[in-house]
């Protein structure tokens, strides 16, 4: 199993979850020239990450690629499996952070897709952390009386839920503002599987779990 990804972005979910399954796997981490490359392009003609390679062929696209994952590891149980409970629910869930969250956090990131006037990207990015309340507080409110998004077993869809949450601690309104969201993103943060993935990339996760620790 392959997974060709790039710190910080939401293909952080892929790797914690293969970090979760336990087998061997290998991962490549792309800058943007890399993703543009004619060799990465063959495997992935957006040019962008992540993608999956495993006996299969290669796969595009996050929600895809975790639902291989669940599919082809019943035995590591990071999702429920075809015919168990809450498999529909992990559907609803994976298409929600897919198609409703990510997207809003385009025109932060990117407002001059959005506008090609500089100045009013401002507003843009405003606009944008509205969107991300909105949906964070539905998240939330999910969340309320849960240990993690599926119950009581954490699963892809908290993986998947992990980057996204993790870039909105910048904001305004951080991540911290949502109790329950903020909880998840802490318990993620202390899984040895997700320091593992913190460290192969590079980076830190967006909260300090050792004041929790203390605690």
């Amino acid at each position: 199993m392959k997974l060709y990804s790039a710190p910080g972005t939401c293909a952080t979910a892929m790797h914690i979850v293969l970090e979760w399954i336990g087998k061997p796997y290998e991962v490549e981490h792309l800058d943007f020239a890399g993703m543009k490359s004619p060799e990465y392009l063959k495997l992935n003609p957006q040019g962008v990450v992540p993608t999956f390679v495993d006996q299969d062929g290669p796969l595009a696209e996050g929600l895809a690629i975790l639902l291989r994952l669940v599919d082809q590891n019943p035995e590591a149980g990071v999702g429920p499996a075809t015919g168990e409970a809450g498999r529909d629910e992990m559907y609803q869930w994976l298409a929600y952070l897919s198609a409703t969250l990510h997207p809003f956090f385009w025109p932060y990131f990117m407002p001059g897709r959005y506008h090609a006037d500089d100045a009013q990207h401002g507003a843009v990015r405003q606009a944008a952390q509205e969107r991300v309340d909105v949906a964070l507080t539905v998240i939330d409110q999910h969340l309320e009386g849960k240990d993690w998004m599926l119950g009581e077993q954490k699963s892809v869809v908290d993986a998947f839920l992990y980057p996204m949450a993790g870039w909105a601690y910048g904001f305004d309104k951080p991540t911290s503002a949502y109790p329950n969201v903020d909880r998840v993103i802490r318990q993620l943060a202390a899984d040895p599987a997700v320091q593992a993935v913190h460290a192969a990339q590079g980076t830190k996760a967006k909260v300090d779990v050792s004041q929790d620790a203390a605690a």
